[in-house]
Formats: C-alpha cells, sequence, structure tokens
C-alpha cells in the first residue's frame, strides 16, 4: 500500500511538473515581451538601427504605441511625421519593420492600411 502511495505521488508530481515545463515553454516569449514593454519614444522610433542590442526595440514599443496615441484617422503626413519614413508605402498601406521580434524566429511590421491618405485600421504582423 505504501509503495502504490508514493508511486501516485510521484506520478502526479511527474505530471505536474511537465505541465509546469511545457507552459513555460509555450509562454516564456510572451511573457519575455509582457516584460520587456517599453515607452514609445518617436526619436527613438524614427532613428532605430537594427543591432543585436536594438534587434526587438520597436518591437517593445508597439504596445505603448497602439494604447497612447490614436493612430486610426491620423493622416499619412502626421503618421511620417510621429514614426518617420516608412519601410514601404503604396496608396492603400504603410509599412514600418519592426526588427526581430522576442520570439527570435520571425520579424514583424506595423501595417498601417490607408483610405483617402488617412488610417483605417492597423495590424502587427508577424512573419
Amino acid at each position: 500500500m505504501k509503495t502504490l502511495k508514493i508511486l501516485f505521488v510521484a506520478l502526479v508530481g511527474g505530471i505536474v511538473g511537465y505541465l509546469g515545463f511545457t507552459i513555460y515553454n509555450v509562454f516564456e516569449a510572451d511573457i519575455a515581451n509582457y516584460q520587456n514593454r517599453t515607452e514609445f519614444d518617436a526619436e527613438l522610433w524614427r532613428n532605430w538601427e537594427e543591432t543585436e542590442a536594438t534587434a526587438s526595440l520597436r518591437w517593445d514599443m508597439t504596445h505603448s504605441l497602439t494604447t497612447n496615441y490614436e493612430l486610426i484617422g491620423m493622416s499619412i503626413e502626421q503618421v511620417i511625421e510621429l514614426l518617420g519614413q516608412p519601410s514601404g508605402q503604396s496608396n492603400s498601406e504603410v509599412r514600418y519593420y519592426l526588427g526581430m521580434s522576442r520570439h527570435w524566429i520571425d520579424t514583424g511590421s506595423l501595417v498601417l492600411d490607408l483610405k483617402e491618405g488617412q488610417v483605417v485600421n492597423y495590424i502587427i504582423w508577424h512573419g
């Protein structure tokens, strides 16, 4: 009976440990993204150069940017004044390269959809 109890406790402990390890590995990059959020700084954004030390700087600022600035409704001129020259631009969208994500397996862009020269929607594109 004592042996069964020890085996049961070991089995439950192993399952809990495995689940904890798995959950940590799945959410570790998201936790890092949350912990590394940085206040948006227009000058840093505009003058950003991708280096190993600053690879995720724009990613780290996107939450602050999208929370504290009403991008939807801005004119293209206002966007360029705030964020600088885009990485890519057409009549229907403007893209700002964000660099490497904290997952270190993908890059991304802030994509602003335009209609008649005004932002009507935006997404943060991973890929």
